[in-house]
C-alpha cells in the first residue's frame, strides 16, 4: 500500500520521550530549512560552511572538512562552488606558505545573513503565539542540548552505560 502525499503532511503524533521529540524536531527543521527560500543565492547545504567560516575565520579546507565531519573531497567541491560565486576568498596560510585558507567574502557574509533571516522567519512563524517565557525556556533548553551534542564526549553505548 502506498502512502498518499497528504498523509506525509499530517501532524506528527506526540512523541513519548524527549529524545523522540528532538528527533522529530530535527527532521522537521531539516526538511523546512533545506527548502529553497525566495532570494536564496546558494543551496542550503553551503550554509554550514559559510557559517563556520564566518564564526571561526579563515581555515584550510582540510580543517573545514574535519570540523564538519565530512570527506575532504566533498568540502572541496562545496568550497570551489562558493569560491566561483565570489562567496569565499582564498588566501595564503600564514603558517605554511604552500597551503591556502578560505574565508567568507563580503558577498558571502551578505548571502549568509539573508539566508538565515529567511529561515529564521520560518521558525518565528512556528513560534507565533508563544509567550516570551516559553520562548526563553525553549532557548535555554535547546542551548543545553546543543552544547551537550557539540562536546567531544562520545554518546554512551550499551557497553559504556553505567549499570547503576
Amino acid at each position: 500500500m502506498q502512502t498518499s502525499p497528504s498523509s506525509l503532511t499530517d501532524p506528527v503524533p506526540a512523541p513519548e520521550t524527549a529524545e523522540d521529540a528532538l528527533m522529530s524536531l530535527m527532521m522537521a527543521l531539516g526538511r523546512r530549512l533545506r527548502q529553497r527560500q525566495p532570494g536564496d543565492a546558494v543551496d542550503f547545504s553551503a550554509f554550514p560552511i559559510l557559517k563556520l567560516l564566518s564564526h571561526h575565520g579563515p581555515m584550510r579546507v582540510s580543517a573545514l572538512a574535519q570540523v564538519n565531519g565530512l570527506d575532504a573531497s566533498t568540502v572541496s567541491r562545496h568550497v570551489k562552488q562558493l569560491e566561483d560565486r565570489g562567496l569565499l576568498e582564498r588566501t595564503e596560510d600564514p603558517d605554511d606558505r604552500r597551503a591556502s585558507q578560505v574565508a567568507v567574502s563580503k558577498a558571502g557574509t551578505t548571502v549568509l545573513a539573508e539566508g538565515f533571516a529567511a529561515r529564521r522567519g520560518l521558525i518565528t512563524a512556528a513560534l507565533d503565539g508563544w509567550t516570551d517565557d516559553e520562548r526563553d525556556t525553549l532557548r535555554d533548553l535547546l542551548h543545553r542540548v546543543s552544547t551537550a551534542l557539540l562536546t567531544d564526549s562520545p554518546a554512551p553505548t550499551d557497553d559504556t552505560k553505567d549499570p547503576a
